[in-house]
């Protein structure tokens, strides 16, 4: 048990090391009560390694969401979340938005997710460079 505990953690932290992020403007609670757009940069992330950036997403205090959808678009994204579904007053879930590079070059995506009758909106870009993991 100890030997898996260890090997998760190195994991974690290594897969957290490949990302650069040349600035991380990552509004974090995002409160969902309104329609609002997020910038995020990956930075340089090695091709094949990956980034990633974890959001906790709130309802308002006084009122339940219902998340009916999250779109994604740009290749070089994908998420794990939660979030989907009601999410009661005053409680969060957790989207994880991960960047892997298939190509040199900036990669740019965004993800849309929509509740009730607003929405969040996250712009999302990175450069895939060639090297090793540090």
């Amino acid at each position: 048990m100890k030997n898996l505990l260890a090997i998760l953690l190195v994991s974690t932290f290594s897969w957290a090391s490949f990302a650069t992020p040349s600035y991380a403007y990552a509004q974090n609670p995002v409160l969902i009560n309104e329609d609002h757009v997020i910038d995020y940069d990956f930075g340089e992330v090695v091709i094949g390694s990956g980034g990633s950036q974890s959001w906790d997403l709130y309802a308002p205090a006084d009122k339940a969401i219902y998340i009916s959808q999250i779109t994604i678009s740009g290749d070089d994204y994908w998420a794990d979340t939660d979030c989907l579904g009601f999410l009661e007053a005053g409680y969060s879930c957790s989207f994880t938005l991960f960047f892997v590079p298939a190509h040199t070059g900036e990669s740019t995506g965004s993800v849309k997710i929509i509740g009730d009758s607003d929405s969040v909106t996250f712009n999302v870009k990175g450069t895939g460079v060639e090297g090793e993991p540090q």
